[in-house]
């Protein structure tokens, strides 16, 4: 395990659930809250540019370690952007990997239809209607397929960000039978977790009313709330890499 990586963390026998109050909050029980949060916003602008979105996707990644060691203050300084840049790499091409193989199926029907087009081009009127209605019902099936792959990979995928996070290792995100063990051994807390960042990022969307610091702010510490979650899912769990 590099260096930084977190220690295994000791199974509880007192499992309890995530305490809500300390999710939505932790971020400004920080001393240094504001400092922390307008840097994350500055990333979170610079998500646009991509670079920003792979330093904070590490920022997540070092939360979800010091959560997991159930540390008093879980927000992480800014510093070290060299490590941050790395982890955030691992986590940001788990994801897009992840969302490949979600997408694939809409991508080989955009293919298929391309080909179908190409037939109709030189068929008669009648051949070319009925290519052209195949194509339409192929993309339809693509597109819910799409959708239910989506849903499943908003369900997967953090267990997979999680353990990424906890081991450093990029081959963590494809242990499927390791991600789906990590999700049953406290699924209530996973889901809460879920739940949990889904609220906080609904709540984001208001930002110019929360605590008037602008919807940047907000949606960085949607974030926060989501890696701290799920760092407490692990701690809770007892996970072990």
């Amino acid at each position: 395990m590099s260096q930084g990586a977190l220690p295994p963390v000791t199974a509880r026998s007192d499992q309890q659930n995530i305490d809500f109050g300390r999710a939505f909050r932790f971020v400004f029980d920080d001393p240094d809250w504001v400092k922390k949060v307008l840097m994350g916003s500055l990333f979170t602008l610079l998500g646009v540019f991509v670079i920003g979105g792979v330093f904070l996707a590490g920022y997540i990644a070092r939360l979800i370690q010091r959560a997991a060691r159930g540390e008093a203050r879980p927000l992480p300084d800014w510093d070290d952007l060299g490590d941050l840049f790395s982890s955030g790499l691992r986590i940001l091409g788990a994801y897009l990997a992840h969302l490949f193989v979600v997408l694939l199926p809409l991508l080989g029907v955009a293919f298929f239809s391309i080909v179908l087009a190409g037939g109709a081009a030189s068929a008669s009127q009648e051949a070319a209607e009925g290519l052209g209605t195949l194509a339409g019902i192929a993309m339809l099936g693509a597109y819910a397929f799409m959708m239910l792959g989506m849903l499943a990979l908003l369900v997967y995928f953090p267990a997979a960000l999680t353990r990424v996070a906890l081991s450093e290792r990029f081959g963590a995100a494809f242990e499927v039978q390791a991600n789906i063990a990590f999700i049953r051994r406290n699924p209530m807390n996973y889901m809460l977790a879920i739940v949990f960042y889904l609220v906080a990022n609904f709540a984001a969307q208001f930002g110019v009313l929360l605590c008037c610091i602008g919807v940047l702010p907000a949606s960085f510490w949607s974030v926060c709330v989501f890696g701290f979650s799920l760092g407490e899912t692990a701690r809770l769990g007892g996970e072990r890499l």
